[in-house]
């Protein structure tokens, strides 16, 4: 034996300890080469091994049989521990896969809020029911601060956000529509001009909005007086008081298609430069999670 000791390394390997653990809890090498799915020699090869590297006789060996000395008792216990350990690693790394325990911050936008998003959330519930998720809606400038301060990890803002200081791009950016009621005349258009809605009594947006400010513009490049009769910040609402009656709305397509269902006709504008735009943030140098990165995709499947 101290012959070999001279020539062997004093590490054990994590394949002599698995052996040995097997057989610990198994009671006999036959029994745990089968359960590890090698030969029998091979096992009493490797605890031999791992007798000569670790310079401990950890086996008593009566008439062939294996019985645990003292010192096997012990290095046991310490390995089970250490097994216990990496089970809870991996544990952990399964919780982590399916975003368990997680809190998702997302701050979003009206228009957002009140279109992709409950298809989007109830849609990451379903794959990740582990995962709570808080939904702050406000204006651009309440969801920039709130990244700032890390209220939220993500935001979904309007193209009128100052994001100085944020990593920001564009989310999406699709074309207006004309919001009109199923029974409206010019709802059996295909494509509405602006000289359409000349005469019609209009809901639009605020005033510093800037699709707003898009719209009054190619209304102005085009010569036509437009006739607002009535002023809202949100699209969801345009939608609600051209179900009631009030007027038509040059708006957003993703609010329209929402009230679809409920008598709102959407018709294309064939003019240039009416958009609706939002933008994704981030506050720079935070690294996105994965519960981020999978809600975000959502996102983007909805607008396809």
């Amino acid at each position: 034996m101290k012959s070999l000791l001279a020539h062997e390394t004093k590490e054990v390997s994590a394949r002599q300890i698995e052996v040995f653990r097997m057989v610990m809890r198994l009671g006999s090498a036959n029994r745990a080469a089968a359960a590890l799915h090698v030969s029998q020699p091979a096992v009493t090869q490797l605890l031999q091994q791992l007798e000569v590297r670790a310079q401990l006789t950890l086996f008593d060996r009566p008439k062939g049989r294996l019985v645990p000395t003292p010192e096997a008792h012990a290095l046991m216990e310490e390995i089970e521990r250490v097994y216990e350990g990496l089970e809870a690693v991996q544990r952990k790394i399964v919780a982590l896969q399916a975003l368990e325990d997680t809190v998702l911050r997302i701050g979003s936008l009206h228009a957002m809020a009140a279109s992709i998003m409950p298809g989007v959330l109830t849609e990451f519930q379903r794959h990740y029911p582990r995962t709570r998720c808080l939904l702050m809606v406000d204006s651009s400038k309440v969801l920039r601060e709130a990244l700032f301060k890390g209220a939220v990890d993500l935001a979904f803002l309007g193209d009128e956000a100052d994001t100085s200081g944020l990593v920001s791009s564009t989310f999406y950016e699709l074309p207006a529509v004309c919001a009109l009621p199923a029974t409206h005349p010019l709802a059996r258009k295909p494509v509405l001009e602006l000289t359409d809605l000349r005469d019609a009594p209009l809901i639009g947006l605020s005033a510093t909005d800037p699709a707003q400010r898009r719209l009054e513009k190619a209304f102005a490049d085009a010569g036509i007086t437009p006739r607002f009769v009535i002023e809202t910040p949100y699209s969801a609402t345009q939608c609600a008081l051209v179900l009631a009656g009030a007027g038509l709305a040059v708006t957003n397509p993703l609010l329209a298609a929402e009230h679809a269902a409920l008598g709102l006709r959407s018709v294309p504008i064939a003019a240039e430069g009416i958009h609706f735009r939002a933008l994704l943030a981030f506050k720079p140098r935070q690294a996105q999670s994965r519960a981020v990165q999978k809600f975000v995709s959502l996102c983007r499947q909805r607008l396809v």
